[in-house]
């Protein structure tokens, strides 16, 4: 059934966007005109929708629209209005364009008819796998308010480690332009100029400042040539990753990497607990729930290596057996899982396993962070400091000489 995208007046105030299934346009205005809008265009999604997404740039949901989302629905959903009438509520307070235009399909194919999730699995690139799944199950299961609430805090965790990473990187990856700005203007500024006076002296140069004297000319000759040979290897490797094998072997180079592989491992196996401890807790079948978590991790190396936990579970293997022969997960947290599965609360198992990790996470990057910051800096100094010395040791020689 052909998609029409339109925009109608609910009040004489107010005009939203959406899609609606329907055999015909004439089909999608009655539909509209049903459900008490009054249609301003109707057309259809092939003609105008993707060429709206191709022409307005904002037309995305970041992570933090669909956490607000998230949170509100919980909210509304908590304090006992209907569905339909909190998503319209959100609809009515959402400053996002492009996710009141999907929040209004959403509540049209609702009244179609549809289930709240088959609405939601219509838009993959807002609604992830995982969150259409747990929604799939709150509705089948009758708990929605309980599993909006778990997406909520799931949402929050991921969130928080996000702005924790970025906090991590951020002040190095400021030093590191800096540093970098700084040397190429001296060096292909500042010494050029110099060069001349140093020329007119004809004295043999100190060893530092023909060292860098000879720096200077080759950037100044080879400069924009090897500028391009960095953004062709760039590129070249960026077309390289595409490819499953590359992206499988850099990786497993990743995890190998001294202290950035712990982190890799840690950051991984923390959201892999959290995605799959959210999974079972809404009631999802723990095969299901494997298959849904390869999405969420990033690196290749565990993905593979949890698609293996799929398949030797769907042969009877109990989870904490398959664990224990993977080299990526630490005894600790193999028999955690061991004892949650005895236990029968594999779901608090993993919860547990992901606050632990996620606390170890953030205590590394913070002492990471901490020793990048002096290291950076000394590495800056010490550069610069050859620079300014290398430029003041012939204007000591210069004055020997008057002198």
């Amino acid at each position: 059934m052909p998609n029409f995208f339109y925009r109608a007046k609910v009040s004489p105030h107010k005009i939203i966007e959406g899609s609606i299934e329907a055999e015909s346009q004439a089909q999608a205005v009655n539909k509209l005109i049903k459900q008490g809008y009054f249609p301003i265009s109707v057309e259809e999604v092939e003609e105008s929708l993707s060429y709206r997404q191709r022409t307005f740039f904002f037309r995305k949901v970041s992570a933090k629209d669909l956490h607000i989302f998230t949170h509100q629905l919980s909210s509304l959903v908590g304090s006992g209005l209907t569905l339909l009438n909190a998503l319209n509520t959100i609809i009515s307070q959402t400053q996002n364009i492009y996710l009141k235009s999907v929040l209004s399909d959403v509540v049209s194919k609702i009244k179609d008819g549809r289930s709240f999730f088959e609405a939601l699995s219509n838009w993959p690139n807002v609604f992830s796998h995982l969150f259409v799944a747990m929604v799939k199950s709150a509705e089948v299961g009758g708990n929605l308010e309980e599993v909006l609430k778990r997406l909520e805090n799931y949402s929050s965790k991921e969130q928080e480690l996000r702005a924790n990473i970025k906090e991590a990187l951020v002040y190095p990856f400021f030093i590191a332009i800096i540093s970098i700005f700084t040397i190429l203007i001296l060096l292909g500024f500042v010494i050029p100029r110099l060069m001349i006076m140093f020329e007119e002296m004809r004295e043999v140069l100190p060893l530092p400042t023909r060292m860098l004297i000879a720096i200077s000319g080759f950037l100044k000759n080879y400069g924009w040539f090897i500028l391009i040979m960095v953004f062709v290897i760039i590129f070249i490797f960026m077309r390289r990753l595409k490819s499953p094998e590359s992206r499988f072997v850099l990786d497993r180079f990743k995890l190998k990497f001294p202290l950035l592989g712990r982190i890799i491992q840690k950051i991984e196996i923390g959201r892999f607990s959290r995605t799959l401890s959210a999974l079972l807790f809404s009631g999802v079948p723990i095969v299901s729930a494997l298959e849904i978590t390869q999405g969420v991790v990033n690196n290749a190396v565990l993905k593979e290596e949890i698609k293996g936990f799929q398949d030797k579970i769907k042969e009877g293997a109990n989870f904490s057996s398959v664990i224990k022969s993977s080299p990526y997960f630490p005894v600790f947290m193999t028999n955690i899982i061991s004892v949650g599965e005895e236990a029968g609360a594999l779901e608090d198992s993993f919860l547990r396993v992901a606050d632990e990790y996620t606390q170890e996470t953030e205590s590394t990057l913070k002492t990471l962070t901490k020793l990048l910051e002096p290291t950076m800096i000394l590495i800056m100094g010490l550069i610069v400091g050859f620079i300014v010395i290398s430029i003041l040791l012939p204007i000591f020689q210069i004055n020997l000489i008057v002198r």
